[in-house]
């Protein structure tokens, strides 16, 4: 039973329709650059030849439980295996996202970009709060979703690894 759930977890993840003028997978991954919380210039193209696992986050309680479940990937994937980036993708201000961060229930363990003109989020047309995105070691979108538990996403990273 428990390897159908995952199956179909891994189907939906593939298969979600992108929106139109989104990038759909399968597409090159649109790159960006963006400051870190920590003060830390960071491109996607930094991390050619890994996966990378990003959430695309506001400042609001789904994006925090996607936080945490990223977490939870971090604790059974090192990050040698895959790449984890939080990006705010609302535009808000680096004190509003401490702010919020703040208030999780444990740190993030992973790099958490802001971006304050929504470079991010006109690329890649973000409709969902939040929105999880999978990138291949070849930079492709490999996979786009509205959320996913660490369930879920672990057996699909481990398949791409």
């Amino acid at each position: 039973m428990r390897k159908v759930f995952i199956s179909i977890i891994v189907i939906i993840l593939a298969v979600v329709p992108a929106f139109a003028g989104a990038p759909s997978p399968g597409e090159q991954a649109p790159g960006f650059s963006l400051m870190s919380m920590d003060g830390k210039q960071v491109a996607l193209s930094d991390f050619k030849g890994k996966v990378v696992l990003i959430g695309m986050f506001h400042i609001c309680v789904p994006c925090m439980n996607q936080a945490m479940e990223f977490n939870k990937v971090r604790d059974q994937l090192s990050e040698k295996q895959v790449v984890i980036l939080g990006i705010n993708t609302n535009g808000d201000s680096k004190e509003a996202v401490a702010e919020y961060l703040s208030k999780f229930p444990e740190k993030v363990r992973f790099p958490y970009l802001v971006d304050p003109v929504k470079v991010v989020n006109q690329a890649y047309l973000q409709r969902d709060m939040p929105t999880v995105l999978i990138i291949n070691q070849q930079g492709v979108l490999n996979a786009r979703a509205p959320a996913a538990s660490a369930d879920q996403l672990v057996p699909y990273l481990k398949k791409m690894l």
